[in-house]
């Protein structure tokens, strides 16, 4: 497996190719597509503890909702597998560039 073992779990507002492309490349990753997960009305929180319940981090674009949650779910003293925030890249090659990079720097822990 590639990167320093984070798993992934990509949130519906992420582009769907993006999890084929990060396997292709040997990382661990899930879109939330491919879950069957997308344009359900699953609210965060669920697709947090889905993701969770398989040890992976979720990325996702939605940083005021996902922040919150994290402070929330600190407080009651629950814990999850990562929350990897980012503002909207629109340009695929730059998205798939940066979690490439972010995935080669940051270990789970």
């Amino acid at each position: 497996m590639s990167g320093l073992g984070i798993a992934l779990f990509t949130d519906e507002d992420v582009h769907a190719p993006l999890a084929p492309a990060l396997r292709r490349l040997g990382y661990d990753a899930e879109s939330c597509q491919e879950a069957g997960r997308s344009n359900r009305r699953i609210s965060d929180e669920v697709h947090l503890i889905y993701a969770t319940e398989r040890g992976r981090a979720i990325l996702t674009f939605n940083v005021v909702d996902f922040v919150a949650l994290d402070h929330h779910w600190k407080a009651a003293g629950r814990t999850h597998a990562g929350i990897i925030v980012a503002p909207e890249i629109t340009d695929f090659r730059e998205l798939l560039r940066r979690v490439v990079l972010h995935l080669n720097t940051y270990s789970p822990e």
